[in-house]
């Protein structure tokens, strides 16, 4: 049935677009210039395919959306292990890695200093004094900076030592990759251990779907004026639509055709599957510049099957800014577009269906579709107009090139702004919606732009890869001082670790525990505060604060508990401008208080001994050093 229809919308709109680009004579008519009917027909096929594909995008989301297919599964099932590779990361990694800790107690988070220059590595240190499913791994030059690959790679390698050699074992443990800002969602093992995901044995890859979680932020471009502001929030705004419309719609329909695509962020794998990419191809990710895709690609060579969750999601920071969005998206065309050469294997392992691989190559030509057109449409528009000027000026030619412009080109992109809508519980309103679809139509044209740069970079030999600085890089929180009414009050009241220990029937080791995780959410929580005002959400910046007041009472922490009821009376009166003023002072005391904390429970646990028999110290254990090969 799904294979009729397809056929029915390819025909229906071939028809269409043959009597628009054909029949009307907008580009003249046919057997008067050979290679003008050439282009014609061309332009009539990437018309038809072009709608086809949007149709079954559409068709397929909205019926996942409205009857998911995932359910939750038991996360303690399997071993979890996540890896974050970091390049001068410091500005982010401990609100990621906090984030990771305190939402899955369970889970190894592996930290991956690619020979950072900041305080990346300092950042992961303090908080693995707090918590032992933390770790390190520097990697030092030459090896380093060598890609993200080489990064997942040599963490790949310690992960497998650490798990050990049982095959059961290796086959229940799940490896992710988070970017360095990454977010899950609090359900995220639990719809990944469902029985459509990691809960089925042939399964073994999943991809999540993924959000942007500074969609919501009113500055996010807090050092320029109003207009860039503006700029910015739109595309912070359609880069969260784009992902979680479009390119999840991609993913819905290659779970239909066994070609679920794996990317940067939010990506997971069986051990025992890396295990069989580096036994075949002597490393789990290769060297390209989209090292995630290629994963996904070597994974269904080998017969295996990918999946796609959309009930659960992994949130990253979007970007605001124009130049940076483009060197980021033409890296990944690029990445992309060397990943065609993955195309003759699969074709050869006879394991994807006859949609599987159109699918895969027609994703594949998406940068040779939009090069043709890029050529095509102002070629023959101008064809038109100087052979024939008077007769394209007329009426009934402009009435068609509208009428065709609209449907070809506009609908497709502008009905996304309403599924997003949907899809976002009514984040946006219904004529920001509507504005949404019709800015999709530009931001989706940007795909020219980097598909240009990302080809004349391959043609150049031009392959290096270049980070994309993050949002937070190069600010620092203005200095607010201290007033005496908070200076007077203590960092901690030490004694509450006692009062804490005597209601946790004397042990002392579960009071330093609780301390520690306490000082684990902090970067959680500081984040939380500072996204709720950055959004200009009263209830968000009340729960948060409220969060933020209460924690902080129970671990004594009584100079930052202070400084939040500050905040919250702030608050009160609608003063969101004098928060804004304040959200510095809180969190430079937070930061005061967890310093202090760490060398508290550093001491505590080492006069308790409450590390494990025979167990390295903190650093030994975790900070481990890549050797050159």
């Amino acid at each position: 049935m799904r294979t009729a229809l397809t056929v029915g919308l390819a025909v229906l709109y071939a028809l269409l677009a043959v009597i628009v680009f054909g029949l009307t004579g907008v580009f003249g008519g046919f057997g008067e210039l050979w290679w003008r009917d050439a282009a014609v027909l061309l332009l009539t096929v990437v018309a038809a395919c072009a709608l086809t594909y949007v149709s079954l995008l559409l068709m397929t989301f909205l019926r996942e959306v409205h009857h998911p297919r995932n359910s939750p599964g038991d996360p303690d099932a399997l071993q979890w292990h996540v890896l974050v590779p970091c390049r001068d990361e410091e500005s982010v990694i401990a609100e990621t890695v906090s984030a990771a800790r305190t939402s899955f107690p369970g889970m190894h988070v592996w930290v991956i200093d690619d020979a950072s220059e900041d305080a990346t590595a300092r950042v992961v240190q303090d908080l693995m004094v707090f918590d032992d499913r933390v770790h390190l791994i520097s990697r030092i030059a030459p090896e380093a900076r060598t890609g993200k690959g080489d990064a997942l790679n040599a963490a790949y390698r310690i992960v497998s030592d650490h798990v050990g050699a049982d095959v059961q074992d290796r086959h229940r443990t799940v490896v992710g990759v988070l970017d360095a800002d990454g977010f899950l969602s609090d359900n995220a093992l639990t719809m990944l251990a469902g029985p459509e995901a990691f809960g089925e044995e042939t399964t073994g890859a999943v991809q999540l779907e993924v959000w942007m979680k500074n969609r919501g932020d009113r500055r996010p471009r807090p050092a320029d004026g109003r207009l860039r502001n503006a700029v910015g929030r739109v595309l912070v705004r359609m880069q969260d639509l784009e992902f979680r419309t479009t390119n999840s719609a991609m993913q819905v329909l290659r779970s239909r055709t066994g070609t679920v695509g794996m990317g940067g962020n939010g990506q997971f794998t069986r051990l025992s599957v890396l295990d069989s990419l580096a036994e075949e191809h002597e490393r789990p990710w290769g060297r390209k510049l989209c090292e995630d895709y290629e994963l996904g690609l070597n994974i269904l060579e080998q017969g295996l099957r990918t999946h796609y969750v959309r009930e659960a999601h992994v949130s990253q920071e979007a970007l605001p800014f124009t130049r940076r969005l483009i060197t980021q998206r033409t890296r990944w065309a690029q990445g992309n577009m060397e990943c065609a050469s993955a195309l003759p294997g699969l074709r050869r392992s006879g394991h994807l269906s006859a949609a599987g691989l159109v699918e895969i190559h027609y994703f594949m030509l998406q940068p040779l579709i939009m090069m043709l057109n890029l050529v095509l449409v102002p070629l023959l528009l101008a064809l038109g107009l100087v052979q024939d000027p008077g007769g394209f000026w007329s009426a009934a030619t402009l009435l068609t090139l509208v009428l065709a412009g609209l449907f070809f080109l506009v609908l497709p992109y502008a009905v996304w702004g309403l599924v997003y809508r949907s899809v976002s519980g009514g984040e946006v309103s219904l004529l920001g919606a509507a504005g949404l679809g019709l800015c999709n139509l530009v931001y989706v044209y940007l795909t020219y732009v980097y598909y240009a740069r990302a080809a004349w970079r391959s043609l150049t030999g031009r392959t290096g890869w270049a980070k994309t600085r993050r949002n937070a890089d190069g600010r620092t929180l203005a200095a607010v001082p201290v007033t005496a009414a908070l200076e007077a009050l203590p960092l901690m009241r030490l004694e509450e670790f006692e009062e804490l220990t005597a209601e946790l029937e004397g042990r002392s080791d579960l009071g330093i525990d609780f301390v520690a995780g306490w000082a684990v959410m902090w970067p959680t929580r500081s984040s939380r505060l500072e996204r709720a005002i950055a959004a200009e959400q009263p209830a968000a910046i009340r729960d948060a604060i409220g969060s933020l007041r209460v924690s902080s009472a129970m671990v004594g922490a009584a100079r930052l508990e202070q400084a939040a009821t500050d905040l919250e009376q702030s608050l009160a009166g609608d003063d969101l401008e004098v928060c804004r003023a304040q959200l510095p002072l809180v969190i430079a005391i937070g930061r005061e208080t967890v310093d202090l904390l760490r060398k508290e429970v550093s001491v505590r646990r080492s006069l308790q001994q409450t590390a494990r028999p025979g167990a390295p110290a903190v650093t030994e254990a975790r900070m481990v050093t890549v050797p050159r090969r």
